[in-house]
């Protein structure tokens, strides 16, 4: 198994759409890097994928309960300012960029597990949704039983960017911000949510028995940025990138025009919301 794998998996196979839409190259590791670069297949404007996006878009922003609520007054006159008064995507420029790389790293690192993780959908109860959550972009808890029946935590741990146009600066800004010493900033927010929910209040009870030192010092923690920005994405990440930490993995993700695609995608989003029954 390659250090790539052994971070986060295999790049999917299809029919995932990940396989459909980017092909995967591991380059070899050193110990200063382990990048893997995803180069996009398809256009940025393809239908199927943006509406791929436009789906994952609204199920990282609105819960199943918000949904049917739409649903239940779609046919009321005040449809059109209940949804307003309700919307959960954001409008602004920066923070749809910001919010859709965040869904797609989190995406991403699901599709190479093959399994759902553990997570907090944040982005579901930002008051300002405008504005960018302060805290981890990722954070997502694997639970591992042995032959024995014994859990144990696998935490993934992530930082996301998109630029138009990648630079050096912004391969350091990510993996500063990942450097040997980073702890989870929202475990504890993971657990408070978990326990919200009768469903989850068990797996919130199994995350609070563990501590994040123990977890890091068993070499439980993978670090994973991705950099969301044009065709040259890999070439910038593999000539600039170097980090302190061994469990770190840089992903390159190169479009040929990443903000035709989160455009789209939202507006997308924004149609389906306007129009919930086909949700």
């Amino acid at each position: 198994m390659s250090l790539h794998e052994d971070l986060i998996g295999a790049h999917p196979s299809n029919p995932h759409e990940f396989a459909r839409w980017m092909d995967c190259s591991d380059f070899e590791p050193t110990d200063a890097r382990c990048h893997r670069a995803l180069t996009s297949k398809l256009a940025a404007d393809e239908p199927a994928l943006i509406q791929w996006l436009a789906e994952k878009l609204i199920h990282h922003h609105y819960d199943q309960t918000k949904i049917e609520r739409l649903k239940q007054r779609y046919r009321d006159a005040g449809f059109p300012q209940y949804a307003e008064q309700n919307r959960n995507l954001p409008r602004a420029d920066k923070t749809k960029k910001g919010n859709a790389t965040e869904i797609l790293l989190i995406e991403y690192i699901e599709s190479c597990q093959g399994k759902s993780l553990v997570k907090a959908f944040k982005l579901r109860y930002n008051p300002n949704v405008d504005q960018a959550i302060k805290g981890d972009d990722t954070l997502m808890v694997d639970i591992i039983a042995d032959d024995k029946g014994n859990d144990s935590l696998k935490i993934f741990l992530g930082e996301s960017k998109f630029r138009t146009t990648p630079v050096k600066k912004v391969v350091d800004d990510i993996t500063e911000s990942l450097g040997k010493d980073k702890l989870p900033l929202s475990f504890s927010f993971l657990i408070s949510e978990l326990s919200r929910d009768p469903a989850t209040k068990s797996v919130a009870d199994l995350l609070d028995s563990f501590l994040i030192s123990e977890i890091k010092s068993k070499g439980d923690i993978t670090y994973t940025g991705l950099l969301l920005s044009n065709t040259q994405t890999s070439t910038v990440v593999e000539r600039h990138l170097t980090t302190d930490n061994p469990e770190l993995i840089f992903i390159s993700a190169g479009i040929d025009n990443p903000q035709t695609l989160i455009d789209q995608a939202f507006i997308m989003a924004e149609s389906m919301i306007a129009n919930p029954e086909t949700l």
